[in-house]
């Protein structure tokens, strides 16, 4: 019997914008049955990354189902989100499911720290999405590059920031996320 395969999207989603939508739909689409969002409930990386303040879990999930298309869902790990444990809890909790992991290229130059914490992540495929300024180059054997993806040039920290200035998020973020953030006043201090 063939496994379902279940990429796993993890992310703070603060806020969720289009290039996350465009990745999952790419990958649920091309590669992969589902595609799950696991949002960070604790960042493992919080003060190294500037993570110490995100807004509420409840208003990033809200967000996130939002924009979920065919063959995707949320899925909640409420630990600290380190990779390679929540690969291991949603494998042991969905024994019939194959999973993977979906990433950015930001991610590829520094992927020696996270197998030196956890070597048994090269079990499993990452599917690597090219980010602005991150060629999708030297990639581990485990590594699926989406070469032929386009490749994603916002970031939420960029429209958080824009929230922040006053300026327009329109063309970052589908519009019920734009008005969520405005109906909520998340990221206006």
């Amino acid at each position: 019997m063939l496994k379902k395969r279940v990429a796993l999207f993890g992310g703070a989603f603060d806020p969720v914008h289009n290039g996350h939508v465009q990745v999952a739909s790419v990958v649920a689409t091309d590669f992969i049955d589902e595609v799950w969002f696991v949002p960070v409930f604790k960042h493992p990386w919080a003060e190294k990354y500037g993570k110490e303040v995100l807004a509420a879990y409840e208003h990033r999930v809200a967000m996130l189902r939002m924009v979920l298309g065919e063959n995707q869902q949320i899925a909640e790990y409420l630990d600290v989100s380190f990779t390679y444990p929540t690969l291991k809890y949603f494998s042991q909790k969905f024994p019939d499911f194959e999973f993977s992991w979906i990433m950015g290229s930001e991610y590829i130059s520094r992927f020696d720290a996270f197998l030196e914490g956890h070597p048994k992540l090269s079990d499993f495929t990452f599917y690597m999405y090219p980010r602005k300024g991150y060629p999708l180059e030297n990639l581990y054997p485990f590594m699926v590059g989406l070469h032929d993806m386009d490749e994603v040039t916002v970031s939420s920290t960029e429209i958080r920031d824009a929230v922040k200035n006053g300026d327009s998020i329109a063309e970052y973020v589908p519009q019920a996320i734009a008005e969520y953030i405005d109906k909520h006043q998340l990221y206006k201090q």
